[in-house]
């Protein structure tokens, strides 16, 4: 079974649960589509019978026009517009649906992806997958799933409507069929294959123009809108072209089944008045006939567009099922152990190996191996590139380590249920990320159900409540994306107080005043020493009192450790602590010790 085939399957799934849904739309669009067969029947009737009859006297002949008139006018106004209603409602309803499920499960699997999967695929490329992506079922649902039914039904019943007037006729008009089928069934593959290519480059453009969107001020700084502009242009140029290879072979599609049926109509209504001629069909048979015949042809046009609408579709939606096709790499075993919250944190990093591609030569992380007791305070410590980041990545299970393990209370954190897992930890990281909302709404992300009074408490011990209290409509202040409208330092004393909010046993820092300038510094250093107290603590040291005060300093070098102790053993040992203090802090440390003298 082929790719595209595989894709109809598994959708029937998603539309299995409202397939009285597309019954349903399926019925009324069929009768919505029979209604306007009754007209011509009696188009015949007062061609053929009434308007000739000469037993009828002209007052009998309009009353009797004016019965059918209030006849069609009863049909149009009460079973027609029902029916229309209906076969649009029935058929939004089930396309609104399963995308609505079809978008939260593929929003859910994103969010359990791990941070290797989210590296490698740009944010652009994935909102395009959640939002135009998934919009293909509503067109599917809308434009193939119904109309195929409905196309199919009417094609049959004006087969026989038109075999009860003329059998030749119809078998003239029933040859067209199958050489639009094939004639589309042609373009059709082309089709997909362009509307394929636009889907992917419309993710590659999404995903660059969001990226260029958040660096904007870079992009002016550095005088290179130009340039950009030119590069989105290449973008948007491969795009158009995708699209106008598609649409020349929907309008050769569209051109050739038309002229198709404009053929097959002048055939027929040319051999129609042959029969007139020979007296085998009446007037009112050609009308009637011919009448058919326009709705007859109507499916063999619509062959073209519901080609269409089927490539674009299928393209969007094998991309979305690519998506949740994509493997959990980071997974929670079904028996998972729930890692008591109360607990003491006592950590073992057990000769850990980690590389980030498995065709790299060389590990990330070699051999990695030590311990964190409960309480203790432990600085990682090294050159950028050196692992730390990395480390912490694993402690946190955003990444799983090729060997060795890591080990809290005697339990592989593997072992461990994700959520149990993650309650025990708090993290602040020196890019801080806050959402657009309220700073309330940011700080409850900490603990959804915290009362005003624990936030405000939070807000305080993390230095941040002055300045909250400042803004036009203090808690309730709007941000914008990732908290534009905040200062460096005031972003991050609010990263504080949302994880003194969440009161986590296990706290993680990294690097989280290496961007701020002194004052906020100082402000946020005090906030994060308020929140190491009485936590075990392990700190990617920047700054003198988180590498000065740990109780352990790990100095790690292209991805191994090469010295572990105390500020004052690593300083006698007078190895690569020893230079890096000398290259960052030795001025900084002479002062802080000269002012502790004092």
């Amino acid at each position: 079974m082929n790719i595209k085939k595989k894709s109809i399957v598994r959708l029937l799934s998603y539309i299995k649960p409202y397939w009285y849904l597309v019954l349903l739309s399926s019925v009324f669009g069929v009768l919505k589509l029979i209604l306007p067969l009754i007209l011509p029947q009696v188009l015949k009737y007062f061609t053929d019978t009434l308007l000739i009859s000469e037993t009828l006297t002209a007052s009998e002949k309009i009353n009797e026009i004016i019965k059918w008139l209030m006849i069609l006018l009863m049909i149009y106004s009460f079973i027609y517009i029902p029916a229309a209603f209906l076969r649009q409602t029935c058929a939004m309803q089930a396309g609104n649906r399963i995308t609505h499920t079809m978008r939260c499960q593929l929003y859910s699997h994103l969010q359990k992806m791990s941070a290797s999967f989210h590296h490698k695929n740009k944010s652009g490329n994935i909102v395009t997958r959640i939002s135009s992506d998934v919009d293909s079922v509503y067109t599917f649902i809308w434009n193939v799933a119904t109309n195929v039914w409905i196309d199919f039904i009417m094609f049959v019943i004006y087969i026989t409507l038109m075999f009860s007037i003329n059998v030749p006729l119809t078998l003239i008009c029933a040859v067209a069929v199958p050489l639009s089928v094939i004639i589309t069934k042609k373009i059709r593959g082309q089709i997909y294959k362009a509307s394929k290519k636009v889907q992917n480059n419309i993710s590659e453009i999404s995903g660059y123009t969001q990226e260029r969107m958040a660096g904007f001020a870079t992009i002016k700084l550095f005088n290179m809108e130009n340039y950009e502009i030119n590069k989105f242009n290449k973008y948007s140029e491969k795009i158009y072209c995708f699209i106008r290879k598609t649409n020349r072979y929907s309008s050769l599609g569209e051109a050739v089944t038309g002229s198709l049926s404009e053929i097959t109509v002048s055939i027929i209504v040319c051999l129609s008045a042959v029969y007139i001629v020979k007296d085998t069909m009446t007037i009112g048979d050609l009308i009637i006939f011919y009448s058919y015949l326009g709705y007859f042809i109507t499916p063999l046009r619509r062959f073209a567009e519901l080609n269409l609408a089927y490539s674009k579709s299928i393209a969007g939606i094998e991309r979305v099922f690519e998506i949740l096709d994509t493997p959990i790499d980071i997974k929670e075993k079904r028996d998972a152990l729930t890692l008591d919250y109360n607990a003491p944190v006592n950590i073992n990093f057990s000769h850990l190996y980690f590389k980030y591609n498995e065709e790299d030569e060389n590990y990330t992380l070699y051999d990695i191996d030590f311990s964190i007791r409960q309480g203790e305070n432990i600085a990682l410590v090294g050159s950028s590139g050196c692992g730390k980041t990395t480390l912490v990545s694993i402690l946190t299970r955003f990444y799983d380590p090729d060997e060795g393990s890591v080990i809290i209370n005697g339990t592989d954190i593997r072992d461990y249920s994700l959520k149990s897992l993650y309650e025990k930890m708090g993290m602040v990281f020196q890019d801080t990320l806050l959402f657009s909302g309220t700073i309330k709404e940011n700080l409850l992300y900490g603990k959804p159900n915290a009362a005003d009074k624990e936030i405000e408490d939070a807000a305080k011990a993390a230095n941040a409540y002055d300045f909250i209290m400042n803004t036009p409509k203090k808690f309730d202040t709007l941000l914008g994306e990732r908290g534009i409208g905040l200062s460096g330092g005031q972003k991050q004393r609010i990263a504080i107080a949302r994880v003194f909010l969440k009161n986590p046993k296990l706290l993680i820092l990294d690097e989280a005043t290496s961007a701020l300038d002194s004052e906020s510094e100082e402000l946020v250093q005090d906030a994060l020493e308020n929140l190491m107290k009485d936590r075990t603590s392990i700190v990617i040291a920047h700054r003198l009192s988180t590498i000065v005060n740990a109780d352990k300093i790990i100095v790690m070098e292209h991805g191994k450790i090469v010295e572990m102790g105390n500020h004052t053993e690593l300083l006698e040992k007078g190895g690569r602590y020893f230079e890096l203090y000398n290259m960052q802090f030795k001025d900084i440390i002479k002062d802080h010790n000269n002012f502790d003298c004092k």
